[in-house]
């Protein structure tokens, strides 16, 4: 080799080796002090690329294992809350259960309803704030979402909407749907209450009084059972004469005997003892002849009993009506109770032995009242200012002298309104005699008015002791004073119904005329006073109609008031109707004089105002409240209203005033009985069904009792995408409102009770009608599953359904307690919530008990691809640490040597020295 000094070849190939040793080197120590064989792509080109590859699955999966392990948190915070909804449910069962026994009042079912009712909202406030770092769980917003051009369709969301195909596939069922229903409708349900019948005395009805012309009000006590008018008329009878039919009622007086049109029966048979039937007085006619020897109780007994003839043709003979066999066998033997000369009971005693046969006695003689004004005369004289009233009565009887004593009691009205009342005994009356005046009860100048009586000839023999009459006398009309005088015209018509009507009394289809000052009767009460006389009983009872008039009240310039357009006849003052105890109530009647309001100790059960709740089958509720003074018109309106706006249902049909109805005792039609209230649902099934809830005693006064159960509508349903137009179901029915699992096995689409429906008030039939028509709607739907990524690469997640866990989605809302039968009802539809609530719990818990399989396994599987990652990347200590040694020898050898080669020139120039 030769020596040269330009350029040093030894030290140049030793600081090669050198850089590469320090190289080498240095990738040992960075391996050393990374722990990785590979810290750059230059270290291993392909085993960093599958390094990486391996890491990010790595990574991955540990990820997974996390998102996973924060989907079992969020299951357990929703299967927490479906443990208390779990609870909930076991409570209202348990309520339920409770309720069903009719231990308990309505009060105490009304309690258990308040706690169903709440915890039904706690369900629901659960459903809607149950969430996972603010995602709601129990709502259905975690599974899908919806949303619908009418308010009345609603989807109920059971879970998500995606599916996976045959082939592994993920998609969703979303979109826009048409549901279109058409329906055969059922029918609501119809309740009636029980007959509200009126409880007290003086109650009237159909009241009408002349408000615009100043009458204020209108009332009465003790009058006759009737239809009354107060009218002004413009002409009247000559002043001081005595009224048509004056003398208005007669008992006593000619001798017939009374009756009704009811039917007596009794039995006569052949007993050990003798058999009695009596008839007592009033309950049947015996005898039409009025002579004065039937009239007598012995003389009717003998009559019948007479020689050689049998009972029946002796009645038949007194003009009985007696059916039921031919004969009846002689023996037998008729006595009399009397009261002076009236009879008050015949009794007919058939000897033991006979056969049995039935008697049956009805009239022989229409309802008539002997009219006294054949047998005594009333007058007055011409100046007569007074109108009166006068009760008479026979106090004793001469026949021999002809003569009589009579009482005499008169009210009177004066043309001012005043009034007064006056008795005059011992009246003398002769038969054909002079009428005698009566001074002390008309008073005043007798020579210028006077009223007096007269017994007509030939008239004693019609008159028995004890016997009375009632007579009425005019004021008449002063012709001069036209415009400061007003003629007053009582008109009575007796009520049919009454059970103690007379057919020809006082105020039956006859006139009174008043005659008053119109100019001194404002800011008064002016009292039409009359003895009312039942002809039959002899009762009396001093009827008062109390017309009560306001500052305003005065006649016009032609003696008659301001015309009012809103009376049919403008002149009336007052019109009404008189009702009495038992009677069927009309709709203008109060609360408080209903016979059903008071309870059997006699106390009002409305003293203090109550509430009544009504609560619909969809669990829809309302409330109204009902006063003392409610009239049954009142509460009607009341109950319409709760069930039109409170309830919803007026926006289904045309007349929204037909949910309650009053039928009035006046106004009966084939609807309904009288008396009774009408309520009406008009949204059919179960749904629509309406319960009244509230104090015990006021649910029993109305009684509600279903004339016509609910029936549920069957709905045809076509469903179709709105896009489309591709049929997705065609023709399913199904009864009841709610479609299930058609567009998605997850998704239930609830719609109108009423959907396809028409409803429409039908006045010939007293009910709603239905007329199906076709019904459109569009539901939108968007895929919202809850999706856990519990894999490292694409697609590998869970979808989990999680639904709508609400009390509307469990179908709760119509849980009612208050009947028996609803909560019997309530325990299966609480059954069904429960089972709804468990497959949901049962359903997460599934997916927890899959996902800590799922958390296992990803651990394994990131544990075994770190391990192989490992082996690619991370460095061998040993190995390198060997190596890195081996270096640090080979890099001291190299500056070594590099040192000695750079010495060598040096050599060279010592040769040159």
């Amino acid at each position: 080799m030769s020596m040269v000094i330009a350029h040093n070849i030894p030290a140049l190939q030793t600081y090669n080796i050198v850089n590469n040793t320090s190289n080498a080197l240095q990738k040992s120590i960075a391996k050393l002090s990374s722990g990785l064989r590979i810290n750059s792509a230059a270290d291993d080109a392909a085993g960093l690329a599958i390094s990486e590859k391996m890491r990010s699955q790595v990574k991955g999966l540990d990820r997974a294992v996390a998102n996973t392990q924060d989907g079992i948190s969020m299951i357990q915070t929703a299967e927490g809350a479906l443990s208390e909804t779990h609870s909930i449910l076991q409570r209202m069962r348990e309520l339920s259960v409770q309720a069903a026994n009719d231990t308990l009042t309505q009060q105490d079912r009304s309690y258990i309803q308040e706690e169903v009712d709440q915890l039904k909202e706690e369900i629901t406030r659960i459903g809607n704030t149950t969430q996972f770092n603010k995602k709601k769980l129990l709502n259905g917003d975690s599974a899908a979402l919806w949303s619908s051009n009418n308010l009345d369709t609603k989807a109920i969301i059971n879970g998500g909407l995606r599916e996976v195909d045959q082939f592994g596939q993920k998609k969703s069922i979303e979109g826009n749907y048409k549901i279109s229903v058409k329906a055969d409708p059922g029918q609501g349900q119809v309740q009636k209450s029980d007959i509200m019948t009126i409880k007290h005395p003086n109650v009237i009805v159909n009241k009408v009084v002349n408000s615009p012309d100043g009458v204020k009000d209108v009332v009465t006590e003790n009058m006759a059972p009737g239809t009354y008018t107060l009218k002004l008329e413009a002409t009247g009878n000559a002043k001081g004469a005595v009224a048509a039919n004056a003398i208005t009622g007669s008992y006593g007086v000619g001798g017939t005997l009374y009756t009704d049109t009811s039917t007596i029966e009794g039995t006569i048979n052949n007993a050990a003892a003798n058999n009695t039937i009596t008839v007592k007085m009033g309950d049947t006619v015996l005898w039409s002849d009025t002579s004065a020897a039937t009239r007598n109780a012995a003389a009717i007994a003998s009559a019948i009993q007479g020689a050689n003839a049998s009972i029946v043709s002796a009645a038949k003979n007194l003009g009985a009506t007696v059916s039921g066999f031919d004969t009846f066998a002689a023996g037998g033997t008729v006595t009399a109770t009397s009261l002076g000369n009236k009879p008050a009971a015949l009794s007919i005693v058939v000897a033991a032995g006979t056969n049995t046969q039935e008697l049956v006695a009805s009239n022989a003689v229409t309802d008539t009242v002997v009219d006294a004004s054949g047998v005594f005369t009333v007058a007055t004289t011409a100046d007569n200012t007074l109108n009166g009233s006068i009760l008479f009565e026979v106090q004793s009887m001469d026949a021999s002298n002809k003569t009589m004593v009579l009482k005499a009691t008169a009210t009177t009205l004066a043309q001012d309104g005043s009034t007064q009342v006056k008795t005059q005994d011992g009246i003398v009356l002769k038969e054909g005699g002079t009428a005698v005046n009566l001074t002390d009860i008309f008073g005043g100048d007798q020579t210028n008015q006077t009223v007096s009586v007269a017994l007509n000839a030939s008239s004693m023999s019609a008159v028995k002791d004890g016997g009375k009459f009632v007579a009425f006398v005019s004021a008449g009309k002063d012709a001069g004073t036209s415009q400061t005088s007003m003629n007053v015209d009582l008109t009575g018509s007796i009520d049919g119904t009454w059970e103690d009507r007379w057919n020809n009394g006082v105020f039956n289809n006859q006139t009174l005329a008043y005659h008053l000052d119109g100019k001194a009767l404002a800011d008064t009460e002016i009292h039409f006073t009359n003895y009312i006389l039942n002809a039959k009983t002899g009762e009396v009872s001093q009827g008062d109609i109390n017309l009560i008039t306001g500052e305003s009240f005065s006649l016009d310039t032609d003696g008659a008031l301001t015309k009012n357009d809103s009376l049919t006849n403008q002149d009336v003052l007052a019109k009404f109707s008189q009702t009495y105890v038992g009677k069927v109530a009309n709709g203008d009647v109060k609360l408080r004089d209903l016979d059903k309001f008071w309870n059997s100790e006699g106390t009002f059960m409305l003293d203090d105002s109550k509430k009544i709740t009504l609560t619909q089958g969809n669990g829809k509720e309302t409330s109204v409240t009902l006063y003392a003074n409610d009239t049954l018109d009142d509460v009607a309106k009341k109950f319409n209203d709760a069930i039109a706006s409170g309830l919803g249902q007026s926006k289904y049909v045309d007349d929204a005033t037909k949910f309650a109805t009053f039928v009035s005792g006046n106004n009966g039609n084939s609807e309904a009985v009288p008396g009774t209230f009408i309520i009406r649902s008009v949204v059919p099934g179960a749904d629509g069904e309406i319960t009244f809830s509230g104090d015990e005693n006021i649910i029993n006064a109305f009684s509600l009792n279903e004339i016509q159960s609910s029936k549920e509508t069957v709905f045809t349903v076509d469903v179709s995408d709105e896009h489309t137009g591709k049929i997705i179901a065609q023709g399913v029915k199904t009864t009841g409102n709610v479609l299930h699992g058609v567009i998605h096995e997850n998704v239930d689409v609830e719609f109108s009770a009423l959907s396809g429906v028409t409803a429409n008030w039908s006045d010939s039939l007293k009910k709603y009608t239905y007329t199906s028509k076709l019904t459109d709607s569009t539901l939108h739907l968007a895929d919202n599953t809850t999706v856990l990524q519990i894999g490292a690469n694409e697609g590998e997640d869970l979808g989990m359904n999680i639904g709508d866990m609400r009390a509307h989605a469990l179908g709760l809302d119509g849980v009612n307690v208050m009947s028996h039968d609803r909560a019997a009802r309530s325990i299966t539809v609480i059954d069904n919530a429960i089972d709804k609530v468990s497959t949901q719990r049962a359903n997460l818990g599934a997916y927890q008990n899959r996902l800590e399989y799922t958390a296992s396994n990803l651990t394994t599987a990131s544990e075994n691809l770190t391990s192989a990652e490992s082996r690619i990347r991370d460095a061998d200590m040993a190995r390198e640490m060997m190596n890195f040694t081996k270096l640090n020898i080979m890099l001291q050898a190299g500056n070594s040597m590099l040192a000695q080669a750079n010495q060598q020139p040096q050599n060279v120039l010592s040769l040159i020295r």
